[in-house]
């Protein structure tokens, strides 16, 4: 049974077939000579080895983190706050609802020239673009989440005197945890998109400002490992959420039957 258990959440399959795609793509550059506009796996793998022992890069990834984690705490915070608003009103829902659906589809990344004006060039203006990107799909899902709430437990919590805001707090929220979590997983992939894309374009320090340095001298092994280094630290968060929502919500569908 445990050796059963780690198979399955190492995904050896997985893991296994992303090995053979970069096998292919190292023949392929090696065997049609395309080294002067595509790296090397085996390249840019040894420039990722050699940008995080030196310190170039994984002092890159530092500040990242730090502006990713900042904006995205700042997107939980709102968009859990402002969906659990509207989820329970339905008031709320109508008067914010034309102000929700006008800023949603902007991309965050067009906001770049206003972020500079209001606040200037560095971290601020990155930590406002990755809140803005990753706040409405939590807003969404704990909106949604809540107004899905069976009516049932609202009447179970009145008959035991929780009513107002408590019973927000003791029945809402809880009920609506699994889609809260589901939106919190999609924000956090697209905000490290966004945060690596403003540091391409305006950030002095990070990932993305590592790319656009190295890409624009045309170092293209150092440029292919950045861009490793950011799906293997998009990989990483999303195995850490995942895990997080297995211990959090054991209760909830598919992970109770795993634990059955």
């Amino acid at each position: 049974m445990l050796r059963e258990g780690l198979l399955r959440w190492t995904n050896v399959a997985g893991w296994l077939f992303a090995l053979a795609v970069l096998g292919l793509a190292e023949a392929g550059v090696r065997l049609f000579d395309l080294f002067d506009s595509v790296a090397a796996p085996s390249e840019a793998a040894g420039a990722l080895v050699d940008g995080m022992l030196d310190g170039t890069l994984s002092g890159e990834l530092v500040t990242t983190l730090e502006t990713y984690v900042q904006g995205l705490a700042l997107a939980v915070g709102i968009g859990v706050l402002l969906g659990v608003a509207i989820g329970s009103s339905r008031t709320i829902e109508d008067a914010t609802s034309v102000v929700v659906e006008f800023l949603r589809p902007i991309p965050a990344v067009s906001l770049i020239p206003l972020a500079i004006f209001w606040f200037g060039l560095g971290t601020p203006t990155l930590r406002f673009l990755v809140a803005y990107a990753a706040v409405w799909p939590i807003l969404v899902h704990t909106s949604y989440g809540v107004r899905g709430v069976d009516r049932m437990l609202y009447d179970v919590a009145a008959t035991s005197g929780v009513t107002g805001a408590a019973r927000i707090i003791r029945v809402s929220v809880p009920a609506a945890l699994p889609s809260i979590v589901t939106g919190i997983r999609i924000s956090a992939a697209l905000a490290l998109v966004v945060c690596v894309t403003a540091e391409y374009f305006v950030g002095t320090q990070g990932i993305g400002h590592y790319m656009q340095d190295h890409g624009a001298a045309y170092r293209l092994p150092e440029l292919y490992a950045a861009a490793a280094l950011t799906g293997l630290l998009g990989l990483a968060i999303d195995v850490a959420l995942r895990s997080s929502e297995r211990r959090v919500l054991f209760w909830v569908g598919e992970e109770r039957a795993r634990r059955r």
